[in-house]
């Protein structure tokens, strides 16, 4: 028993004594494969122009921020609604209010439907058709005068034409007090500036 333990002793001496050599070996570096960075497009269209209306890009593009507030949108009529031609006495014969969608650029009228949305309704200007043709009537032949501001009615817009450039101001909303809805959201009309008026009135006889 003595024995061992000296011969274990004697070991550890021994071991305590001697210098150890560790081989370290270099890892090959690691050279990391990484996608290149993304090129990010650059947006449409301005999301405010100079007079700080809204492109219809950008009133979405800010939708956190113009949500449920006045604010005033470029664009060009792309499309007007006009009513069917069907006895409103049947069930089937749907007639709305009147309104428009304006877009950032003109849009040919084969692609109008393919594109609604890059597109945004206005409403609220007018209860129905009869008042615009009414409207547009007296201004063709020079008498159409526009309610009292102290009424509180709101003038008849007579230039909503396909191909006009309109600024429009009003309140941004997903549903208006009139009953029509968005889920990309519409301007419930104010007022109005048409910027550009290339389109030709229509036809008094087309109805």
């Amino acid at each position: 028993m003595i024995r061992a333990l000296l011969s274990v002793a004697l070991l550890t001496a021994l071991g305590c004594g001697s210098e150890s050599k560790l081989n370290v070996e270099r890892l090959p570096e690691v050279q990391p494969s990484l996608p290149p960075v993304p090129t990010l497009p650059s947006p449409p269209h301005p999301t405010t122009y100079p007079d700080s209306s809204y492109s219809v890009w950008g009133v979405r593009a800010r939708m956190s921020q113009t949500m449920d507030q006045e604010i005033s949108l470029t664009g060009y009529v792309v499309d007007v609604y006009l009513p069917p031609d069907c006895d409103r006495r049947l069930p089937d014969c749907r007639v709305l209010a009147p309104h428009i969608w304006v877009a950032d650029t003109r849009i040919p009228p084969e692609q109008v439907q393919a594109q609604r949305g890059k597109q945004i309704m206005i409403v609220g200007y007018a209860e129905n058709q009869e008042q615009i043709d009414e409207a547009m009537e007296q201004a063709r032949r020079g008498r159409y005068e526009p309610p009292d501001p102290e009424s509180g009615l709101l003038p008849i817009p007579t230039d909503f034409l396909v191909g006009n450039k309109l600024k429009v101001t009003g309140r941004f909303a997903l549903v208006s007090s009139s009953g029509f809805n968005s889920s990309e959201g519409l301007l419930e009309y104010r007022s109005h500036q048409t910027l550009e008026n290339v389109a030709p009135p229509p036809d008094p006889r087309r109805r």
